[in-house]
Order: structure tokens, then C-alpha cells, then sequence
């Protein structure tokens, strides 16, 4: 079941990131044609924003979960195995707990815009809204944060490869 909630999960997050990232560049390339006809689109500005809050919020769950964020391990060549995997194990249960701070700090981020009616300067949007839907987005990548929990490991190992649903080991 949980396998299956992940499958959706990483499906949706590429849908709205690769959406987002498609939705930009056109919007930037008609906007910038329009500009030189002198008829750029009027709020490009502001679109090309909201998709940028999409994207990067939709891809923090997809790099969480593929575990490909960076990391420095400035000295991680010199530390014995045992000593490797404490520090891979104490690495995870930070970005844990800095993941879900990112979460809560968005989440209160949208309370507030919501409760202040702040709306965006040309379309007027409600920001609250966006907000909290990066917030949800976010707390997508404090679950899969949790879910690598799972899977200690020394850091700078291969990540773990994923099965697809109904994929045999």
C-alpha cells in the first residue's frame, strides 16, 4: 500500500514540476517575442513566478526521495567505517528534522498570508493558497525523508535503487 502511495506521490510531484518547468519556458519565450513586437503578456512576470514556486517545491520531494541532494563531507574520507556510518546515520535523521522544520516554517508562512489576505500585485491572487500547496508539497518530502530513514547507509554509497510497483526483487 505504501509502495503504491509512493508511485502517485512521485507521479504527481512530476507532473506538476515538469508542468511547471514547461509552463515557464513558454511563457518566457512568448512573453519575450510579444516584447519585441511591443505587446509583451500582460502579468508574465507573476506567472512565471507561481510556476517557479511549483517547480522548486514539487522537486524538493523528487530529490529527497532519490536522495540526491548534496552533501559535504569535507573530511569523510578519513573517518574509519564505523565512523562513516554514524555520520550517515546522524546526516539523515537531520535533514529529517530540518525537512520538516522547512515544512512548518511553510506552512505558517501560508496561515499568515492567508489571515492578512495577502494577494499578488497584478492578478490579485490569493497567496495563501500557493503557499500552502508548496507547504504540502514540502511536508511530500518530510515523508520521503522519513522513508530514507530506512534505508541507513554509509554517505557517499550508491543510492538505493527503487522498485517500480509489481517489480520483482
Amino acid at each position: 500500500m505504501i509502495d503504491k502511495i509512493n508511485h502517485w506521490l512521485i507521479i504527481l510531484l512530476k507532473v506538476v514540476s515538469g508542468s511547471a518547468i514547461v509552463f515557464m519556458a513558454l511563457i518566457a519565450f512568448v512573453d519575450a517575442g510579444g516584447r519585441q513586437l511591443h505587446m509583451p503578456i500582460l502579468g508574465a512576470y507573476e506567472f512565471v513566478k507561481l510556476a517557479l514556486m511549483l517547480f522548486f517545491f514539487a522537486s524538493i520531494g523528487l530529490v529527497v526521495r532519490d536522495d540526491s541532494q548534496i552533501r559535504v563531507g569535507l573530511m569523510a574520507e578519513l573517518y574509519k567505517p564505523l565512523a562513516a556510518k554514524i555520520e550517515g546515520r546522524i546526516t539523515l535523521v537531520v535533514e529529517v528534522i530540518a525537512m520538516a522544520g522547512l515544512s512548518w516554517m511553510i506552512f505558517d508562512q501560508a496561515s499568515r498570508l492567508n489571515r492578512f489576505g495577502t494577494v499578488s500585485s497584478f492578478f490579485h491572487f490569493p497567496m495563501g493558497p500557493w503557499v500552502f500547496l508548496g507547504a504540502v508539497m514540502t511536508l511530500v518530502g518530510v515523508w520521503f525523508a522519513i522513508l530514507n530513514l530506512g534505508r541507513w547507509r554509509t554517505i557517499g554509497e550508491a543510492p538505493v535503487r527503487h522498485l517500480q510497483p509489481g517489480e520483482e526483487i
